[in-house]
């Protein structure tokens, strides 16, 4: 009974010696890198369009009184001179991008206007919408101010010829600029051009694709 109980304890004994020498084996060779962030953030385009403050006089307000504004109210006389000046901005931070405005004219030709045809060229035009795209792409993207581009026009002349009759068929009318921006990286002038286009006027419009700088 004795030699029983001496066997059992002896092989308990070397079971807990195995089980020590066998542990030490488990720990492996192993190494951790510093991770690898890769940050995605999506480029933006910010435009605006503003004109100068007009007074009751169609004339730009200077001085203290000077602002900028999204719209005026105008009231015509024959022969009168009317300061209208839309002009677009690229915020700073922008990417490259073509500038596009579309200009919606409602008046008669008793009224003429000064556009400015060496800043911005006519790529289409269709009933009393004409969109126009700026000489050369803007960049705003490192830029430490915004980029303020040339108006369109500055001014709206009335002909002298301009009659009473005139005036009750015309009543009120409209004179509308939009700007618009489309990204110049991986997309081609011409490209940009048909997407301005499609912005404002009716498919099938026949489109010009003036050179830019």
């Amino acid at each position: 009974m004795r030699k029983s109980q001496k066997a059992m304890i002896t092989f308990g004994t070397l079971a807990v010696i195995a089980v020590c020498t066998v542990a030490p084996t488990l720990s492996w060779l192993s190494d951790t890198s510093d991770p690898v962030v890769n940050k995605f953030a999506g480029g933006a385009i910010s435009i605006k369009l503003d004109e100068a403050l007009v007074n009751t006089d169609g004339q730009a307000l200077t001085g203290e009184y000077a602002q900028r504004v999204t719209n005026n109210s105008y009231k015509y006389v024959p022969g009168a001179v009317l300061d209208k000046d839309p002009t677009p901005t690229v915020l700073k931070g922008s990417e490259e991008c073509y500038v596009f405005i579309c200009v919606e004219n409602e008046l008669t030709d008793k009224f003429s206007i000064n556009y400015d045809t060496n800043s911005w060229l006519q790529v289409a035009t269709a009933d009393n919408q004409t969109v126009y795209v700026y000489s050369q792409k803007i960049n705003a993207k490192n830029s430490e101010e915004d980029v303020v581009l040339n108006p369109i026009f500055t001014k709206v002349t009335v002909s002298t010829e301009l009659t009473s009759s005139d005036i009750k068929a015309l009543g009120e009318k409209n004179l509308t600029a939009t700007a618009y921006a489309v990204q110049a990286k991986s997309i081609d002038k011409n490209t940009a051009i048909d997407l301005a286009a499609a912005q404002f006027l009716p498919e099938g419009t026949n489109t010009q694709y003036p050179d830019i700088a």
